[in-house]
């Protein structure tokens, strides 16, 4: 058990000594404490707290590891359907997380486009300012051409 616990313990923190034997109502749990969840109430109380530690963490890799082990070692529960709606909840929230990034994606392109036309615009004032408009007054590009065809 010591054993168990001290690998809890590597792979989610160490945590503070928060009392020396089982825990206290209130108080926060040793990893080898046992949790008595009765009914549903009870169940989704236990999911919000481990929900928060988690978030608080903010860990991803120690997530999907508290994750995985929490579904594989409740594998003999679980039936079927159950893991297929488990499934259908995780392909939720990744297909919404994947429609955000590419929302922040898709906004961040809008978003360079609209700076290089801008730019491109101040480019070609800036020559106007500096040389004039010599394209739509002048025949240097014809004599140009002129020159390439008869030599070239």
């Amino acid at each position: 058990e010591e054993a168990d616990n001290a690998l809890t313990d590597d792979l989610f923190g160490a945590v503070d000594s928060v009392g020396g034997g089982p825990s206290v109502r209130g108080k926060g749990m040793d990893a080898g404490d046992t949790v008595k969840m009765t009914d549903l109430k009870d169940h989704l109380k236990h999911a919000r707290k481990v929900a928060q530690c988690l978030k608080k963490n903010g860990k991803v890799h120690l997530a999907a590891t508290f994750f995985k082990e929490c579904i594989s070692e409740s594998k003999d529960v679980l039936d079927d359907d159950t893991i297929a709606d488990i499934i259908k909840t995780c392909n939720v929230i990744k297909n919404e997380k994947l429609a955000a990034a590419k929302k922040k994606t898709k906004g961040q392109a809008q978003k360079s486009k609209k700076k290089d036309k801008t730019a491109e615009k101040k480019a070609k004032q800036m020559a106007v300012e500096l040389y004039g408009e010599n394209d739509q007054f002048d025949n240097y590009d014809e004599y140009g051409a002129d020159y390439e065809d008869a030599f070239f």
